[in-house]
């Protein structure tokens, strides 16, 4: 009687999904650095740049149009900053930042779907450009970023405890408490678990708000480093490691400046 054999797989074979979504995240990460780089460099000649304005034509050529302030909040409009069309510089040199070169990377991070996933790439603020592509900096320091959010809401809070969930095309970011200063934890209701619940902290849409920012940091593994610490399990319903996001100590409000 011939011995049933289990069939030959190459080495790779069997976890080929798994090779293949770890390939997907990498290019997240690496295009989101990329990114992260252009951001850094466009600052550096605009500080208070916030957004460019481009067009993509059908061979996937980047045009660069403009760089825009962040929208002004007492009018809500954007400024300006740099209009290459109106450069008499042949090559577009805008001070420290070679506009070339930032055209060349753009067109790297652009060229798949990677920073749609992030939320960098946003409708064009005017109607009559929306076939141009509005593309958001990523914040300087997202630590702070995600404490002043948080903080419009809990004034004292300390630190934010959160689950981040790795898949293929994204990364998902789940909610469990918030410390404030004083020591007193609030409970931040799953929106899966608790959908019509209205006792969390702060809004639905700003939970969204927020999960940008801190997917990035989990993401990017230099930043996951300094800033999130991972904890134990506080009886959380959810499976999956808990990580703390410790927020930028901010100075209390004297009692001189409180009342302005």
């Amino acid at each position: 009687m011939k011995h049933m054999r289990e069939p030959n797989f190459r080495p790779t074979q069997l976890p080929l999904e798994e090779l293949a979504d770890a390939y997907v995240q990498a290019g997240e990460t690496l295009f989101l650095a990329i990114h992260d780089d252009i951001s850094a460099r466009v600052r550096s000649a605009h500080p208070e740049a916030g957004y460019l304005e481009i067009a993509v034509d059908d061979g996937g050529d980047v045009e660069l149009h403009g760089i825009w302030s962040t929208d002004d909040p007492d009018s809500g409009d954007f400024r300006l900053l740099y209009d290459p069309h109106d450069d008499a510089e042949p090559d577009w040199r805008d001070g420290p930042l070679d506009v070339d070169e930032l055209i060349q990377d753009l067109g790297r991070v652009l060229s798949g779907s990677f920073l749609r996933h992030w939320g960098v790439v946003e409708p064009h603020p005017v109607p009559a450009h929306r076939d141009r592509r509005w593309i958001s900096l990523t914040p300087a320091d997202r630590a702070a970023t995600v404490a002043d959010i948080v903080r419009r809401h809990v004034p004292d809070a300390v630190s934010l405890i959160c689950r981040f969930e790795t898949r293929a095309r994204s990364i998902a970011v789940g909610f469990e408490q918030v410390t404030r200063a004083t020591g007193e934890t609030l409970a931040i209701p799953c929106p899966h678990c608790s959908p019509d619940t209205e006792d969390g902290p702060w809004p639905h849409d700003v939970t969204y708000e927020i999960a940008r920012p801190l997917g990035q940091l989990y993401a990017l593994p230099h930043l996951r480093r300094i800033h999130l610490t991972p904890c134990v399990d506080l009886a959380s319903e959810h499976e999956g490691q808990l990580w703390q996001l410790v927020f930028p100590y901010r100075e209390p409000a004297s009692a001189d400046t409180a009342h302005h």
